[in-house]
């Protein structure tokens, strides 16, 4: 709370530490958090290795454990003070995967618009597509966030939670106003708040399901599923507005990134764009550039 973890960060955490839990009882026969070393989680450490964790899972793991560490540090809980010597998994950071226009048009158009559960499906991909968003952000977003006569939404981060405007495209806004006119009364029950993307239980959409849908018309536009995942309409989101000349601060904030370091990663995804910006900018480029000009006029 003094955080303001979002309630995914929380849970994630919670696991992590139980896992921690259980390994110190079943391994070492550990009854009391005051007697936890820096031995033992160094034990935990080989253990997560030899389970073939990720480095991004054992990262995060590692992290949950130093939090809780430096807690009991604080507190006096513990004989031993350890959390300075905690070092996680060097981690690699990945280029994010991103689609090209052609397969985004397919994955667009799978959807039965025919269908309320087909128009909302379309609704919920174009507007993690044309805005950018997480898919915590979409499950959470109220009907009083969506302007789409502005074409604009307010959206309130899952990672502190801070509120953003996002703009909205043309077709995300025609989407939703079909979805939300003709389609989200079907699902609505007396219960029903006001979620803007609703499942069949009249409830608001979960995690799971977004998950769950775009995978299944990944399938059908005849994509691979194994690489289709609801942020690589995020990704694919930055990385196109890059390409197209926009502004590395302006992505940054409809992304909701903290740190521009984050955002930055993107300028990795497209290569054309690296030699178009040092053919444009290079200092020696330019004179090169100048110097061939001289040399056909004379």
């Amino acid at each position: 709370m003094e955080k303001g973890r979002s309630k995914n960060t929380v849970l994630g955490y919670e696991n992590d530490i139980r896992q921690f839990a259980s390994f110190l009882v079943e391994k070492h026969g550990m009854k009391d958090w005051g007697c936890l070393t820096h031995d033992n989680f160094e034990d935990w450490q080989v253990e997560l290795a030899r389970l073939e964790y990720s480095n991004a899972s054992a990262a995060r793991k590692v992290t949950a454990v130093r939090s809780l560490v430096r807690f009991m540090e604080k507190e006096g809980l513990l004989k031993e003070n350890f959390s300075d010597r905690i070092k996680g998994p060097k981690l690699v950071r990945k280029l994010p995967g991103t689609m090209s226009i052609d397969d985004l048009n397919r994955l667009m158009k799978a959807p039965d618009a025919g269908t309320p559960q087909g128009l909302r499906d379309r609704a919920i991909m174009e507007l993690a597509y044309s805005s950018g968003l997480r898919v915590s952000e979409i499950c959470s977003l109220m009907l009083q966030d969506v302007d789409t006569r502005e074409g604009v939404l307010r959206v309130t981060s899952g990672k502190g939670g801070k509120d953003r405007i996002v703009p909205m495209g043309r077709p995300a806004c025609r989407a939703l106003d079909k979805y939300v006119s003709i389609s989200r009364p079907s699902f609505t029950r007396t219960t029903t708040g006001s979620a803007m993307f609703l499942s069949t239980r009249g409830r608001a959409i979960s995690r799971k399901t977004v998950w769950h849908l775009i995978k299944t018309y990944a399938t059908k536009a005849g994509l691979d599923a194994r690489r289709i995942k609801p942020h690589i309409l995020r990704h694919s989101f930055a990385t196109h507005l890059l390409a197209g000349g926009a502004d590395l601060r302006v992505i940054q904030e409809m992304l909701g990134h903290a740190d521009i370091a984050t955002t930055q990663i993107y300028t990795k995804v497209d290569s054309s764009l690296l030699m178009d910006q040092h053919s444009l900018y290079h200092p020696r480029k330019r004179m090169s550039v100048k110097i061939s000009k001289r040399s056909s006029k004379a």
